[in-house]
């Protein structure tokens, strides 16, 4: 019996697959939304020295990063890449949920849906490489370590943003400003102006729009709280080096989170929102 029991217990201290020198993932899933997702998760550190989540890599994803989403001054909640990790604290944890901290996932390399697996590799400064195969759910609305319960198929999403998507979703306050700005500037009567979408990264956004049998997109800058169009074209706008070289300070981050969007609208937008055969600078993009 005392070998049963012995072998009983060390089977459970076993089962936290995901751990190396004393960090554990804990309750790890996905949310997938077209080409995108978002991983969360728990973060055990039962060491007596603080570790840090320092980088993500995936097999099923084109380019994965570590972000955080928190309310700005104004209220509006913003999404930002963090490029010194995450910090977990001696014989503590740190929570990966929903409308904070969290490992995106852009340009998925296969389609993912519901039950599905996803591969992560989670490197820390001080334990390294830990890898970890977590499932996708996108009806989960219970934080990390409660696991889901039998109504999160029936409450809905909450108010997580994996990108800040097309008008068919709420707008927030900096993609309401954009739409205002190009409706103001362009929009007529006879040739009214559609926006969608919108995606903002920092400072700088990016957003489709549509007038009659023509289509393309404008670059957008914001200074002092303001936003301005600073220029207008075609497929250049999807590409990060040509953001880069227009003065955008993460033009890979919003290059990746524009074309993830866009793409999930279907090749007809993508192709249609190239047909703008220029480039006509607006304005000078505002100095940082």
């Amino acid at each position: 019996m005392k070998l049963t029991l012995i072998a009983a217990i060390a089977a459970l201290f076993a089962l936290p697959a995901f751990a190396h020198d004393g960090v554990h993932i804990i309750d790890p899933y996905a949310r997938v939304i077209g080409p995108s997702g978002a991983v969360f998760f728990r973060i055990g550190n039962d060491e007596a020295v603080e570790d840090t989540l320092i980088s993500a890599a995936s097999p099923d994803a084109g380019m994965v990063m570590l972000m955080s989403t928190s309310a700005g001054s104004d209220g509006v909640m913003k999404m930002a890449n963090v490029p010194d990790g995450f910090s977990v604290p001696a014989n503590g944890e740190r929570v990966l949920a929903s409308a904070g901290d969290h490992v995106m996932l852009m340009s998925l390399t296969r389609s993912l849906k519901a039950g599905d697996t996803v591969s992560l590799v989670l490197t820390f400064e001080k334990a390294g490489e830990v890898h970890v195969s977590l499932p996708v759910d996108n009806d989960r609305k219970t934080p990390p370590g409660m696991g889901p319960t039998p109504n999160d198929a029936q409450s809905g999403h909450d108010a997580a943003v994996l990108t800040d998507g097309p008008q068919s979703t709420p707008l927030n306050a900096d993609q309401q400003a954009i739409v205002d700005v190009m409706k103001a500037m362009f929009d007529k009567p006879e040739a009214p102006l559609s926006v969608d979408p919108v995606v903002v990264v920092g400072d700088a956004a990016l957003a489709s729009w549509a007038q009659g049998d023509m289509g393309g997109r404008a670059l957008l800058a914001r200074k002092d709280g303001v936003w301005s169009i600073t220029l207008c074209g075609g497929p250049d706008l999807r590409a990060p080096e040509f953001l880069a070289a227009n003065g955008v300070k993460d033009a890979d981050m919003l290059s990746q989170m524009f074309n993830s969007v866009e793409d999930q609208m279907g090749a007809d937008k993508v192709a249609f929102s190239s047909k703008f055969p220029q480039v006509v600078m607006m304005s000078t993009p505002p100095a940082n």
